[in-house]
């Protein structure tokens, strides 16, 4: 328990498939308060690693920022009730920016007050991903959006979410992705195959946009009271 100071960078953190590397609170009721100036926690190409009751608040760049490094993948990793709040509140920043990253499950989180032109968690060349069981509250204006799978993300599965006063844009299926940043580099779509289920979006503009995505399911969710879309 208690505050840290944030900045933090680690490359090549990678534990096991049987032994995954833990980050977590001793006290899951008295959470770790990572508190940044910058940005808070940037993990660059980890593997097997788990997240667990941390809370990450106060950063002008992004909250958790976790990517390949323009090199090996960062793979098969878990964020489990983490809290990211008071992001920004300039610019583009996001709570959760995600580049490069494969295999991986976000459960139990809540993200609040990003950036004002950011996203609550941004997916760039992701594959194969988990979102569930999260909040998304308070954007910071109707630009932000709550989350994006953009840049040759594939094969993400985003379920039982509650998205409340979420921005313009609930989920931004695809985007608008320069193509260096494209992963893999040859992907013909900024979004491919995305799955949104049982959520419910309310106090938002377009609860979900597909902006170049080949492929997406939308099914059983609640779209409460939408004021245009």
């Amino acid at each position: 328990p208690g505050e840290s100071r944030g900045g933090i960078d680690h490359r090549g953190l990678r534990g096991e498939k049987n032994a995954p590397i833990l980050i977590a609170a001793a006290d899951p009721e008295k959470p770790p308060v990572i508190r940044a100036s910058g940005s808070g926690l940037h993990l660059i190409s980890p593997a097997y690693v788990e997240l667990r009751h941390l809370i990450i608040e106060g950063a002008s760049g992004n909250g958790l920022n976790i990517d390949d490094g323009a090199g090996a993948p960062a793979q098969h990793l878990l964020l489990s009730h983490i809290t990211v709040r008071d992001i920004g509140p300039k610019g583009n920043s996001d709570g959760v920016k995600l580049s490069g990253v494969d295999d991986f499950v976000i459960e139990h989180c809540r993200i609040e007050t990003w950036g004002a032109s950011g996203s609550g968690i941004d997916m760039v060349g992701c594959h194969r991903g988990v979102i569930q069981d999260c909040v998304f509250a308070d954007a910071r204006s109707d630009v932000a959006n709550a989350m994006q799978t953009k840049g040759g993300s594939e094969e993400i599965l985003i379920r039982r979410c509650l998205f409340t006063n979420y921005g313009g844009r609930g989920v931004n299926c695809g985007g608008s992705t320069g193509l260096d940043y494209f992963r893999p580099k040859d992907a013909a779509y900024e979004a491919k195959n995305i799955t949104i289920e049982d959520c419910i979006f309310q106090q938002g503009g377009a609860a979900i946009a597909f902006v170049g995505v080949d492929g997406a399911a939308v099914h059983h969710n609640t779209i409460y009271l939408p004021p245009r879309w």
